[in-house]
């Protein structure tokens, strides 16, 4: 094992969250067996809110993409916008946060109208927002191919401290690149609350399921740079980050996880891996 020159972290959004110093270390394992190892996953982000009448179908189009690949389609929902703000009852709950705006606001999702997505951010700057009936195609076609990297994670949650730690791996087929950035979002999945939907009659739901709402960024909205240089073709590195996990919140952990990314940052923005974990209490 060999010490990495030392990195620039990038600065944190959020308050109360901590990352691990550097050195960050580089690892070269001696197995070579990949098989499987590089499998791309796809990034699935669906801008919604619960003030959104046909938000709830495009919703169900992610799910069912979600089920016919499963453990391939990470599935986000970020809500913001104007049909995310809280107004009279019943819609008073507030899914909004400032890492779910700045994606908005920067890819400009809600302004084009809601329902609309993207899928690994790939089109960017002028082809990247999708209708929810074009995401099938393109999830199809993110599919295809081997990733150039390889990413794993683990979240353990320390419930007396309340502390979480999260543990990124990853693995590069290929060479990598300097715009090649890990950006890690905490998730909620089954949040109970209000929605509209056109298609019902009253079109207020009060028992909707909200699935893998974007609650935070552990790194804010982009994360932190993986190698200045780009990691050579065979090297492994590792990441651990700590963040303490809001109590004040109503978050309920055993319903959380955490999205990780390798995108390209500054450039083009596309994902080029994802994956997804729940926590682990201990």
């Amino acid at each position: 094992m060999r010490t990495l020159p030392l990195l620039l972290v990038a600065a944190l959004l959020a308050t109360g969250c901590d990352v691990i110093s550097p050195p960050y270390t580089e690892e070269n394992p001696s197995d070579t067996d990949t098989s499987g190892v590089f499998a791309q996953k796809v990034l699935l982000e669906d801008y919604t809110g619960f003030r959104c009448g046909n938000c709830p179908e495009a919703h169900e189009r992610a799910q069912e993409l979600q089920a016919l690949y499963p453990g391939r389609v990470i599935l986000m929902s970020v809500h913001a916008g104007f049909f995310a703000r809280p107004t009279a009852p019943p819609y008073t709950y507030d899914f909004r946060n400032p890492v779910a705006t700045e994606l908005d606001n920067f890819f400009g999702i809600s302004r084009a109208g809601n329902p609309n997505g993207m899928v690994n951010r790939r089109g960017y700057p002028g082809n990247h927002i999708l209708a929810p009936t074009a995401w099938a195609g393109a999830v199809a076609e993110a599919l295809q191919g081997s990733a150039p990297v390889a990413l794993s994670l683990e979240a353990r949650l320390d419930t007396t401290r309340w502390e979480l730690t999260i543990t990124a791996r990853l693995r590069y087929r290929e060479r990598g690149a300097p715009d090649h950035y890990l950006a890690l979002y905490v998730v909620e999945d089954s949040i109970v609350q209000y929605q509209l939907d056109y298609r019902r009659t009253p079109p207020d739901i009060p028992d909707y399921v909200h699935r893998f709402v974007l609650r935070d960024g552990i790194l804010g909205a982009w994360g932190e740079q993986l190698h200045p240089e780009g990691a050579a073709a065979g090297d492994s590195l590792s990441r651990t980050y700590r963040y303490r996990f809001p109590r004040e919140k109503d978050w309920r952990p055993q319903h959380c996880g955490i999205i990780g990314i390798v995108h390209r940052y500054g450039t083009t923005y596309e994902v080029v891996q994802a994956e997804y974990v729940p926590f682990v209490l201990q």
